[in-house]
């Protein structure tokens, strides 16, 4: 390759880079993407908010997609954001475009109804036509008596998810949309090689998660038991 089409290459991908970079800072996150709560088991309402302050010095529209996770059935859940509060949990939306000193928010407004159980949502959140820019949220929501030994995780979903994508290499990769009354010790783990690899299953809150000592970045498939196998990406 010619010495000027090679500078010209190395300009754009410099100019990408920061196009990325500069898109990912355009708002923040508040408390924090994870939010995590215990409350008493009893019929009142809740609400549960993460804040998107935008940090760029122009007008933001945010876009969401819920993209895993659920709730005990009989619980009264429903969704908010800057600009609509909506019946349930819809699958995805866009927010009301905020001022540079702005905020928008994404609100669980929950009633457990005296039912014991637990709530969690993985959620995408983007700067509208961005989605390359996009950032992982979770709700992650219990009441009642549940606690690490718990039976069961009260999450259904037509398919496991896990999460954070990506994982980083060494910190456990949370699985939510499973019943862990199921054996999940019998998971196998296999690298793009098909090389399997050992990796326990313990708990992080109410969630199975996966260990990830000793495995390197790439792509690994999840196979448990009769489920469909699992995509992690690492880091």
């Amino acid at each position: 390759m010619r010495k000027g089409m090679l500078h010209k290459v190395i300009a754009l991908l410099v100019a990408a880079m920061c196009s990325m970079a500069g898109a990912s800072a355009q708002f923040g996150i508040a408390p924090t993407d994870s939010l995590v709560a215990e409350f008493p088991t009893d019929s009142l309402t809740r609400i549960f908010q993460i804040d998107f302050p935008n940090e760029s010095n122009d007008s933001l529209g945010l876009s969401w997609r819920w993209v895993g996770g659920g709730w005990t059935e009989g619980w009264d859940i429903n969704l908010c954001d800057l600009g609509e509060c909506y019946t349930g949990v819809p699958a995805d939306a866009e927010m009301l475009a905020m001022a540079a000193d702005g905020m928008g928010f994404l609100k669980l407004i929950v009633n457990a109804l005296e039912l014991e159980g637990t709530c969690f949502l993985h959620f995408w959140v983007w700067p509208t036509g961005n989605q390359d820019a996009l950032v992982d949220v979770y709700f992650d929501l219990r009441n009642g008596g549940i606690s690490n030994i718990a039976p069961a995780l009260l999450i259904h979903t037509e398919a496991a998810q896990a999460h954070p994508v990506p994982a980083r290499a060494g910190q456990p990769v949370m699985l939510s949309g499973l019943d862990i009354s199921a054996d999940l010790h019998a998971v196998q783990l296999y690298d793009m090689q098909g090389a399997l690899h050992t990796c326990p299953i313990t708990r992080v809150g109410m969630l199975p998660a996966l260990e990830t000592s000793g495995l390197t970045s790439g792509v690994y498939l999840l196979k448990l038991a009769d489920l469909p196998p699992v995509r992690i990406l690492m880091e």
